[in-house]
């Protein structure tokens, strides 16, 4: 533990020791009584004394002011002679200034011995303190006038230092009043400090704003720690109090130091100095960090007011030299943290020992803070502010420079896409004359090939039907015709049939290829049709079945007799000779549903979304006649129309069944 005995303390004690402190006399006229020059103090090592023996002991000394011990683990004793004339209504009371006590107790001399008058301090409970306030208050109540002797036992792990005073109740409480309206206002003003920065901080995401908000908020929390307001508020532990406030100064201590590093512009004048300095001072925070987590106050704390004053002296002589060398920014730094290093240095020779504990030197820190505060504050906007004139200077610069460059090369660019433009603008009427000589040439061949395809189906159908009619003149020719040629007759017109069918499939797929296929709508009798185009069968291959009223149907004549021509062949292609295809007609509202249905193996699967496709042919037309286009063109002549068609069953107990929807009339284009 440290042990730094007041200079004033120790001149005192080489006086005689017969100098005695004279009796404070107490009345009404004054609200306050200070007990500077009226007390008499005696160092306890190991606190072994009780009160009889503190009072009989050897080496009170007169203390020429308030006391101020410093960081000692001794227990300290302070005697007081009061003078009372006559008893006051309501009493006095006993007021500690240092709210970082750990246990103080009041002693009075009554003619039956001495009596405990109050027991306070941070090792007692706040539900147990005699007055609900943030330092130890006592209640003294003397009874009858004459003479009172007070003892008083201090300990504390903090700085042994502290203003004894004497309030009447009246004029305490009026005190306390107006002790809270200015932290109030304090504490106000270091709450709206604080919220400005986190917004501005939170704008602007400036790495030193944000270094300045954690330095206000570890300040503010140091000093509310110091007061003892959060330990009167929450009943905060000693041995949490004193952790956090111990922390709290060895954070602030590497906090406080790199905001003056930034300050001074010590990271950019002196890069490597201040990296090393850097991490020295981050190993003794460190260090102080875990003494105070540790419990640990003194050995946190002394070394934090001691690197606090040599970072005092080291940087108020950067400083000066800087002035010297003519840097204009020193000389915020020596307006700025010149005031509050002289208030620190009042709170740490105060606290150690060297400078008498009363209002002016309790106070001097926390003016001085703030008022450093304040103008670090004011310093913080003004060079951000600075940094955003220069910037958008900058970018206004680099914006000129650039337009002018991108005007250069737009310039050139405007050159060079103008003459690649022309040539490729003769480039595209040259491939344009290319084209169209293409297209007048692509139209020539389809006209020839239209003629040509118009040409074989003519040339194709001639032969085609006088072969169909010989077959059948031979057929039912006078003599009687053995079954053998009767058979080679019907496979001439089986085979001459399949030739017309794929010779009209090939011609229908051309025609509808067009580009733009004229639809004709004209009024017919769905039936008529039907019948006619089961004539083209054999005799009962082909059942109709009509389920709907005898309307006429609007529609493309030519177009439906092929689709229904080529699903009729469809399904007399692959369904068995003796069996029938069933073709029912059913009414959907505006529509008509035509089922084709036979007999068939089943379609595959995989097949079935492919059946519509052009050329397509299953597994189950391998070994039948066909190019694979009456099922697309039933799709496109069904589409074209105004419906569609699809597949209801894929063969098998069901069967092959084909539905074509059709409206009755044709959609208003």
């Amino acid at each position: 533990m440290f042990r730094l005995p007041p200079l004033l303390l120790l001149l005192i004690l080489l006086l005689p020791s017969t100098l005695q402190a004279a009796a404070l006399h107490l009345d009404d006229t004054k609200p306050m009584f200070s007990t500077a020059g009226y007390l008499e103090g005696l160092a306890d090592p190991g606190g072994q004394l009780d009160v009889a023996q503190a009072n009989a002991a050897q080496g009170w000394q007169k203390l020429p002011s308030n006391l101020n011990a410093g960081y000692t683990p001794d227990t300290y004793w302070l005697r007081l002679q009061l003078d009372v004339p006559q008893p006051l209504p309501g009493g006095w009371m006993l007021h500690l200034s240092n709210a970082l006590l750990d246990d103080v107790r009041i002693y009075i001399w009554r003619p039956s011995g001495w009596q405990l008058l109050g027991l306070s301090g941070e090792n007692v409970s706040r539900s147990e303190w005699p007055v609900d306030y943030r330092s130890a208050v006592i209640p003294f109540e003397p009874t009858e006038a004459g003479q009172h002797t007070l003892l008083i036992r201090l300990e504390s792990k903090n700085s042994l230092a502290t203003r004894v005073e004497i309030w009447q109740r009246l004029a305490f409480d009026d005190n306390s009043r107006r002790e809270g309206l200015f932290f109030g206002l304090h504490f106000g003003f270091y709450l709206l400090l604080i919220g400005l920065h986190a917004i501005f901080w939170a704008t602007t995401r400036s790495k030193m704003s944000g270094l300045f908000l954690l330095y206000v908020s570890l300040s503010l929390l140091n000093e509310v720690l110091s007061l003892g307001l959060i330990q009167q508020i929450s009943g905060l532990p000693v041995t949490w109090s004193d952790r956090i406030l111990g922390a709290g100064f060895a954070c602030n201590l590497l906090v406080g130091f790199r905001v003056s590093m930034q300050q001074l512009g010590m990271p950019i004048l002196y890069p490597r100095t201040s990296r090393w300095m850097d991490h020295a001072i981050k190993v003794a925070a460190l260090y102080c960090l875990s003494m105070a987590l540790l419990n640990q106050y003194a050995l946190s704390v002394v070394p934090v007011l001691l690197l606090g004053l040599v970072m005092m002296v080291g940087f108020s002589g950067m400083c000066i030299r800087l002035l010297i060398r003519g840097y204009r920014h020193a000389r915020f730094f020596a307006l700025a943290f010149g005031v509050f290093y002289a208030g620190l240095l009042i709170g740490f020779l105060r606290n150690l020992g060297y400078l008498p504990v009363n209002p002016g030197t309790e106070l001097a820190t926390t003016i001085a803070t703030m008022l450093h505060m304040i103008l670090l504050s004011l310093w913080l906007i003004a060079r951000y502010e600075r940094k955003r004139r220069s910037r958008e200077r900058w970018q206004a610069n680099r914006a000129a420079n650039m337009a002018q460059q991108h005007s250069q090369e737009l310039t050139r660019e405007v050159e060079q896409r103008t003459a690649d433009l022309r040539k490729e603008i003769h480039r595209r009427e040259l491939l344009e004359q290319e084209l169209r000589n293409a297209l007048e040439l692509e139209q020539r061949v389809r006209t020839e090939q239209q003629d040509f395809v118009a040409m074989v189906s003519h040339e194709f159908r001639t032969p085609l039907a006088i072969i169909t009619t010989l077959s059948q003149r031979i057929e039912q020719s006078t003599p009687p015709q053995t079954p053998k040629n009767t058979e080679r007759c019907q496979q001439i017109r089986d085979a001459a049939s399949r030739l017309l069918a794929l010779v009209d499939e090939y011609l229908n797929d051309d025609r509808m290829s067009e580009s733009i296929v004229e639809l004709k709508h004209a009024p017919y009798n769905l039936p008529v049709l039907l019948h006619e185009l089961s004539g083209d069968f054999a005799p009962g291959r082909i059942r109709n079945r009509f389920n709907y009223r005898p309307e006429g149907l609007v529609t493309d004549v030519g177009l439906l007799h092929i689709a229904l021509r080529n699903l009729l062949a469809n399904a007399d292609r692959h369904s068995p000779s003796d069996e029938t295809v069933e073709v029912e007609v059913n009414e959907d509202g505006d529509f008509l549903l035509i089922d084709i249905c036979n007999v068939s193996s089943k379609i595959p699967a995989h097949e079935r979304e492919r059946l519509f496709r052009k050329y397509f042919r299953g597994q189950n037309a391998k070994h039948a006649t066909g190019a694979g286009l009456g099922l697309y063109l039933v799709k496109r002549i069904s589409e074209m129309l105004g419906g569609d068609v699809t597949l209801l069953s894929a063969g098998g107990e069901q069967g092959v069944c084909f539905r074509l929807r059709l409206p009755k009339t044709p959609a208003i284009q």
